[in-house]
């Protein structure tokens, strides 16, 4: 199913093992320590311990990791090329009416190495995630409302399952549509229009049914146990270290490596 791409399988090894909010913290930390570093060596080196980690720790395959590098290269090229030709400096290249400088080049280059660092494990550690443990631990640890809880994991449930819902709407509509010359079915705007305007009015009933189901189980009642829990353990904290510790030593080594 279509849906599958927004909750791939959970693998509970690596990474996966740790408490939902470990990795979390984690990639909270890397946006805001790397948003004080312009130093294009220290960045690379820091991605590339990064990507290592992404791929031991989620067993993320190659195919995996250049998609998702892909994803943001657009982004990151924009970034660099808005930079280039914007920065006060020496002129490198001119581009029609537009110059390059080498401030321009260098700063651009950093952010948009900076983008790759942050969205990379950001989007790799999302699909990765089991959205139930999340919320538990969520719950758990940092008192999230159980009512809010369960709204945001069902939305991420029902919006999972929308291509497949899309995809069976469209099916629907072309069983019903004329068949041009060569046999096949024509929905045209309508019958597009028509499939949206299903997957909406479904979306909102199936919202409502849900919503009155979950008041009925009490999920707004003051008070309730519960019995999955998401508790922090050694392996977190020792994980934690090892990646803060390793992302430090391969930025300043690379960017000594570098600078020297």
């Amino acid at each position: 199913m279509r849906g599958a791409v927004l909750s791939p399988p959970v693998a509970r090894t690596g990474l996966g093992r740790l408490n939902p909010l470990t990795p979390t913290a984690l990639l909270l930390a890397l946006g805001v320590t790397v948003s004080f570093v312009l130093d294009g060596a220290a960045l690379v080196g820091l991605h590339l311990w990064l990507v290592g980690v992404l791929a031991v720790g989620l067993r993320a395959g190659a195919g995996e990791l250049v998609r998702a590098h892909l994803v943001f290269a657009p982004f990151a090229v924009g970034v660099l090329m808005t930079n280039a030709v914007s920065r006060p400096g020496s002129v490198v290249a001119v581009i029609g009416p537009l110059t390059a400088t080498d401030d321009g080049v260098r700063v651009g280059l950093a952010l948009a190495i900076r983008v790759l660092v942050v969205a990379v494990p950001a989007i790799l550690v999302a699909r990765r995630t089991d959205p139930t443990r999340l919320v538990v631990a969520l719950m758990q640890h940092l008192r999230m409302r159980p009512r809010a809880g369960f709204a945001v994991l069902t939305a991420h449930r029902m919006l999972a399952d929308m291509p497949g819902r899309w995809q069976m709407l469209l099916a629907a509509g072309r069983s019903r549509a004329p068949l041009d010359r060569r046999g096949r079915a024509r929905l045209g705007a309508r019958g597009y229009g028509r499939a949206a305007l299903g997957l909406l009015v479904g979306g909102i009933r199936r919202g409502n049914r849900i919503a009155d189901a979950l008041d009925v189980r009490g999920i707004g009642a003051p008070a309730r146990t519960a019995r999955l829990r998401e508790p922090f353990s050694r392996r977190d904290a020792v994980v934690g270290a090892l990646v803060t510790l390793g992302a430090v030593t391969c930025a300043i080594g690379a960017s000594a490596a570098v600078g020297g």
